[in-house]
């Protein structure tokens, strides 16, 4: 007794899963959730440090960004693998499903299947092909020519270019998708806080580092119901760019980033100032350890008492910004500070400590104010793949134009010989259903029933029939 050897399943399981690939509604549910992710992470500044998100947003959206890794979601393999699946189902769905329907090979069809179909009678069957190519060359159709069961078959395209549209979208895609893989790779980004006369290094660069020679702010007043306020115009850093031993000048602009020669852009993106002070006990200098510079809520404690200082800010000519809305711009620099004692601030408003000036803290200590120091928040950023994003982005377009904006048509004629006459079975069809090229399909038909017409006067007949 023979036993029947059972059919290998892997075959089946892999066509399986081309079929899902190869579903619309599989790249299309894909292309969504990829799409919120984008959104996710524009919306979401990317790469910072947790604070960030608890001072930016409430505690509960914070925790929701950072427990699902929102932070990181356009640099995480789960974004990735959306790219990759949408690549492999539409290539799969391009070598499955556009292919074969946009471009239909040459072969006798069954005419009257079609949507758009008509039969025509000429009288005379003399050259009957050879005037029904020439009418359809001279309507812009490419034709081709078959013999096929002993009828002649005529096979016609116009605007056949337009159903690449599709093929050059999804290329695009892949041009785009191929630039985002490659920023991810290889590319980086980040912020420096450069303060004047500072050197600080790209520390995913080896080797580049920008020194900020000088800050320069420019204010304009807005004059508003409650009162004045200052809006900075426009903020520039002269810096020293040295990238692998080469050192470049330049400015940097608000609009107007700085390319190095190695592709890493640099953009101004914000400004401040930094207080500087001098503590001193009976008159001895406090060494306060740090930096030496104050940025806003930083706190000074002062040695065996249970004072300290907060510094707010500076207010003055240097950063008229930050002056309220109503309150007179001081003719000199001046810091704006608590001074607290037992967590309990000894005043009722801020202390406004001219540059220059010194005051007492209580318990022997004294404050000098002296000149506020610039610095300049500059973001960079080095994208290998911006280009591959920039032209996969009008490949994009292109493919879009192509496939929206024009009819790509293909007709079949099959020309038989019928005694002395012959009969013309016509069919058209497009990328974009029957009903946008009714109307054309009409007039088509209307000019094949006169192209054969005897000498003598004999005119063609034709019946037209249409789904």
């Amino acid at each position: 007794m023979s036993r029947t050897t059972p059919a290998p399943a892997v075959p089946r399981f892999v066509d399986e899963i081309l079929d899902v690939l190869s579903n619309v509604l599989f790249p299309v549910v894909v292309f969504l959730v990829w799409a919120v992710a984008t959104t996710i992470g524009t919306i979401v500044e990317q790469n910072q440090d947790p604070q960030t998100y608890y001072d930016t947003y409430p505690s509960a959206v914070a925790n929701l960004i950072l427990r699902l890794h929102l932070d990181t979601i356009l640099h995480s393999a789960p974004y990735f693998t959306l790219i990759v699946l949408l690549l492999v189902s539409m290539t799969v769905c391009t070598f499955r499903r556009v292919i074969p329907k946009r471009f239909p090979k040459d072969r006798a069809v069954p005419i009257d299947h079609f949507g758009l179909h008509a039969d025509v009678k000429l009288d005379d069957a003399a050259d009957a092909a050879r005037a029904t190519r020439e009418y359809l060359a001279a309507r812009g159709f490419a034709c081709r020519s078959q013999r096929i069961d002993g009828d002649d078959w005529l096979f016609g395209d116009k605007h056949r270019w337009a159903r690449y549209g599709v093929l050059v979208a999804h290329l695009g895609f892949a041009v785009i998708a191929t630039g985002v893989f490659l920023g991810w790779i290889a590319g980086f980004k980040g912020q420096l806080q450069i303060f004047d006369g500072e050197t600080v290094s790209v520390p995913q660069q080896a080797g580049l580092s920008v020194h900020l020679t000088k800050f320069t702010a420019a204010f304009e007043p807005v004059q508003t119901p409650n009162g004045v306020f200052y809006q900075a115009s426009k903020f520039e850093s002269d810096v020293i760019v040295d990238e692998a031993g080469a050192a470049t000048q330049a400015s940097i602009i608000v609009n107007h980033p700085l390319t190095t020669a190695h592709h890493v852009y640099f953009y101004q993106a914000s400004y401040g100032f930094g207080g500087q002070v001098a503590i001193a006990h009976d008159g001895r200098p406090v060494h306060l350890g740090g930096t030496g510079r104050l940025m806003p809520q930083d706190e000074i404690l002062l040695p065996g008492t249970s004072r300290e200082v907060e510094y707010l800010t500076l207010l003055g000519p240097s950063d008229p910004s930050q002056v309220p809305v109503g309150v007179p711009l001081p003719k000199t620099d001046e810091y704006a500070m608590w001074l607290i004692h037992d967590n309990v601030p000894t005043t009722d408003r801020p202390l406004l400590v001219p540059v220059g000036a010194t005051v007492d803290l209580g318990d022997g200590y004294t404050l000098h104010a002296l000149p506020p120091i610039a610095w300049s928040g500059l973001t960079y950023r080095d994208d290998p793949g911006e280009g591959f994003v920039g032209a996969g982005a009008l490949i994009l377009v292109a493919g879009f134009v192509m496939a929206l904006f024009f009819v790509p048509v293909k007709v079949y004629a099959r020309v038989r010989q019928e005694g002395r006459t012959a009969g013309i079975a016509i069919a058209a069809t497009t990328t974009k259903g029957n009903a946008i090229y009714e109307d054309e399909f009409k007039r088509l038909i209307s000019g094949l029933t006169r192209i054969a017409a005897p000498a003598a006067g004999t005119s063609g007949r034709t019946e037209e029939a249409y789904a």
